[in-house]
């Protein structure tokens, strides 16, 4: 039995998000703790983790105490830790600037092993088959067979994927095959409307893998059996840095995956983490929609009224609307008087 726990977008940092009023770095650093007790307690052989293991992209904006927080939470782990590349890794999502990050440091000094590109991890375990003879022959027979395991890793590589990094994956001598992917990925696949592809859960199943555990989406998408035996594993982020439904909502967890000759069992294990209500700015969160409808109740009042008044000034019409205090009469005409 091959035993590994996975994780995703850790995203420690210096300082919190906006929306958080807890301590950030030392919350999130009680999670890395936790998976290694996790790691313990199931008897890992690794901890594979899917990048974007810190937040902030600039090194500078990276302390060095940070970078030896991060070392000291994983001295107790009972395994090797294999990360690949998430895009707030390396300043400008690109991975060539690597070494002036605080993850080449993690590499470099051991604390994680690398599992991106050409750096690969392969793990194995004997397994023993015991056959009782016929009646004629009582000896107990044992016969010893190993089977492995064998992760690759794919690092954010921009918002159009190379499809070719996916496809071109294929299984050799290993019994297992398993993918861990910093790119976003669904059922349903697409787009984001920022532009960056979606990978489509479809699209994988022909392929050689036998699982797939994706980072980059913090959303919880599950597990699913994409074809009989082969799996995508795509819990969301192991933090919780938006006030967004999603995040207030969500447990952050890991998935607990065991192999062994006859199949792959997935388990998902939920973090402690303490409620919305004691880490996230609720009330000022409200402020902001309360904000935000009333802009937009303002505009629309304005769009109503320049239908009602074709012809007028648009600072005439702004003047004359009811109930609009002064300061915001002032600032719209402000605004409306530097786009011209």
């Amino acid at each position: 039995m091959i035993t590994l726990v996975w994780r995703t977008d850790v995203h420690l940092a210096d300082f919190p998000p906006q929306s958080r009023t807890d301590d950030w770095t030392e919350t999130i650093l009680g999670k890395v703790r936790q998976v290694g007790e996790i790691a313990r307690e199931v008897r890992a052989e690794a901890v594979l983790d899917g990048g974007d293991f810190f937040h902030v992209r600039a090194p500078t904006r990276n302390t060095h105490r940070l970078v030896v927080q991060a070392t000291e939470a994983h001295k107790s782990y009972p395994c090797p830790v294999y990360a690949t590349i998430g895009n707030h890794d390396c300043k400008y999502g690109d991975y060539e600037f690597l070494g002036e990050q605080p993850l080449g440091v993690l590499f470099e000094s051991e604390v994680f092993k690398r599992l991106y590109d050409e750096h690969e991890a392969v793990f194995s375990a004997d397994s023993a088959l015991f056959h009782i003879g016929t009646p004629r022959d009582l000896d107990l027979q044992i016969k010893k067979t190993t089977f492995t395991v064998r992760v690759v890793g794919i690092p954010y590589h921009g918002i159009v994927y190379d499809m070719g990094r996916l496809t071109s994956i294929r299984k050799g001598d290993e019994d297992y095959l398993v993918v861990v992917a910093h790119l976003l990925a669904s059922p349903r696949g697409g787009a984001m409307f920022e532009g960056e592809d979606i990978v489509k859960y479809a699209d994988l199943a022909s392929l050689d893998p036998d699982l797939w555990a994706f980072g980059h989406w913090h959303k919880n998408q599950g597990v699913d059996e994409i074809a009989p035996g082969k799996y995508v594993v795509n819990i969301g982020s192991l933090s919780r840095g938006s006030i967004g439904l999603d995040d207030v909502s969500r447990t952050p967890s890991v998935a607990v995956l065991t192999f062994n000759p006859q199949g792959i069992d997935i388990e998902v294990r939920p973090l402690e983490v303490r409620s919305a209500e004691e880490v996230f700015d609720l009330e000022g969160r409200m402020r902001a929609e309360a904000r935000e409808f009333s802009i937009e109740a303002f505009v629309d009042s304005i769009q109503e009224t320049l239908a009602e008044k074709d012809g007028e000034d648009l600072p005439d019409i702004i003047r004359g609307l009811p109930g609009t205090p002064e300061p915001v009469k002032e600032a719209a005409i402000l605004y409306w008087e530097q786009a011209r």
